[in-house]
């Protein structure tokens, strides 16, 4: 942990409700790393050019960078939630970006903005509690992740 004090040095509490909310309807970005890339080809047994073709999409940012996402479908659902579960198809190969949520650096800014994700997320400030231990590594885990170009 950093030297300044975060406003969850007395951690959080977090439960995942699995409403996937954080999966569907918002047409979120789910960017890539080379190691959620590698897992997910492993995943589905195929190779990484393979899954790219299949599985994902090139998206600019606001800077004209492009980074390597999975595809949502029409309905802004990702590509790998399936009603049928429901859920992830490849939960156990989920990229770091989904696993570490709401663990994220944008949420854990501020307090306002955890409270505020519970707007997104019922499981915010449910459930069992999270050591700030246990959330920084989490917060470590989605910032060491370099989006592919």
């Amino acid at each position: 942990m950093e030297d300044k004090e975060v406003f969850y040095k007395d951690g959080l509490k977090f439960e995942c409700n699995n409403c996937s909310r954080c999966c569907r309807f918002e047409g979120g970005v789910v960017f890539l790393s080379s190691q959620d890339l590698q897992r997910l080809a492993d995943w589905a047994e195929l190779s990484c050019e393979q899954f790219i073709q299949v599985y994902c999409r090139h998206v600019q940012d606001d800077k004209g960078q492009t980074f390597l996402t999975l595809k949502t479908l029409s309905s802004g659902d990702c590509i790998f939630w399936d009603k049928n579960i429901p859920g992830c198809q490849a939960y156990s190969a989920r990229p770091t970006q989904c696993s570490t949520y709401p663990f994220w650096t944008k949420v854990l800014s501020s307090r306002e903005k955890w409270d505020k994700e519970k707007n997104v997320c019922p499981g915010i400030n449910e459930g069992c509690l999270r050591s700030c231990q246990k959330i920084e590594e989490q917060l470590e885990l989605y910032k060491k992740r370099i989006p592919l170009n």
